[in-house]
């Protein structure tokens, strides 16, 4: 079936479905893209595809995915959009409401004033977003970006950090010297077992661990890929290298309950809806995330480095040369931009 076919097809099936569910009232422009997503993914759920060769088959399969995600993608952006323009209509509201209060108002800006000094980094980043449509949009792109990623396969979590390196350098130390020189593989491995010992002495792993290395940075980039840090933390600590997780961590933003003015989100149980605060009850984040940003950088650009985990520092530091290196496909390239 050819492309125009399928396109015909699902519009045969979209009018169908509208007519019975949907009226065109210009106000369900949302809700219709989101019919149009479940509808395209249902096409290729149900997997009624033309006669034809497996790449034929494959290819409309990839249709309907992309034409689902497309339509989900602009549901996402209607809605953002429906949003902002609220909030800038209950802001706009808020104002005429506060006009002509004097010295009150005046009072109010000053008191504004201080508390943006005294901001944090989660807060000056929620004041840019809810100021920045444009950049709101972005990161829902981003989002969709993460979560339609194409699926891959996790390392497994193993414990006992660099478990056959380090059983080498204890069997090399009951070995006398003379034997140790005389072997070259010997003399190719680590003597030393902390993280930093391969670049430190520009030697290697043994061969398991450093096959096992390169299978969990790889699923670590790929977890950020995803949106999915959180899972890359957790990995980290479950085989044992709770410090690349500090590493990852290093990028959440610093947050003082003290200095933050009441945060509250709409919330709905048994009693009804409330605010509820989410600030923290503690301070959390990085106080020092520039200085964790220059490390990561470096760390990327450092070429001594592997491939991925060059990549997946970069992405985290914001640099995009080492992030394209890894790029399989357009969105790959699209969500590292």
């Amino acid at each position: 079936m050819s492309a125009p076919d399928i396109v015909s097809e699902f519009a045969a099936v979209v009018n169908a479905q509208v007519g019975r569910e949907h009226d065109f009232d210009g106000s369900t422009n949302a809700s219709l893209a989101q019919l149009f997503s479940q509808l395209a993914k249902q096409q290729r759920d149900e997997g009624v595809f033309s006669a034809g060769s497996i790449s034929d088959i494959r290819d409309e399969e990839t249709y309907w995915k992309t034409e689902s995600g497309t339509w989900e993608l602009l549901e996402r952006l209607c809605q953002q959009r429906l949003q902002a323009r609220s909030d800038a209509l209950d802001k706009d509201a808020g104002m005429l409401d506060e006009s002509g209060g004097g010295s009150a108002e005046q009072g109010a800006v000053g008191s504004c004033s201080i508390a943006r000094a005294a901001a944090t980094d989660f807060s000056n980043v929620q004041e840019l977003m809810s100021n920045t449509p444009l950049l709101t949009e972005y990161v829902e792109v981003r989002r969709w970006l993460e979560e339609t990623a194409r699926p891959f396969q996790p390392v497994e979590t193993r414990k006992g950090y660099l478990f056959y390196t380090r059983r080498s350098i204890a069997e090399r130390g009951l070995l006398p010297s003379s034997v140790q020189k005389g072997s070259s593989i010997a003399e190719r491995i680590v003597t030393e077992a902390d993280p930093d010992a391969a670049s430190r002495q520009r030697r290697e792993l043994v061969l398991e661990d450093a096959e096992y290395e390169a299978g969990l940075i790889r699923t670590l980039y790929e977890y950020v890929r995803r949106g999915r840090v959180a899972n890359a933390m957790d990995l980290c600590i479950e085989s044992d290298e709770p410090w690349r997780a500090a590493t990852l961590k290093g990028g959440l933003f610093w947050r003082d309950p003290t200095l933050e003015v009441g945060n509250g989100v709409l919330v709905e149980d048994e009693s009804g809806e409330r605010m509820q605060d989410v600030r923290p009850l503690h301070t959390a984040g990085n106080i020092n995330r520039t200085l964790w940003k220059q490390a990561c950088a470096a760390l990327a650009h450092d070429e001594n480095n592997d491939l991925y985990e060059r990549a997946l520092y970069a992405a985290l530091s914001g640099r995009l040369d080492e992030v394209v290196l890894v790029c399989e496909c357009w969105e790959d390239y699209l969500w590292a931009y």
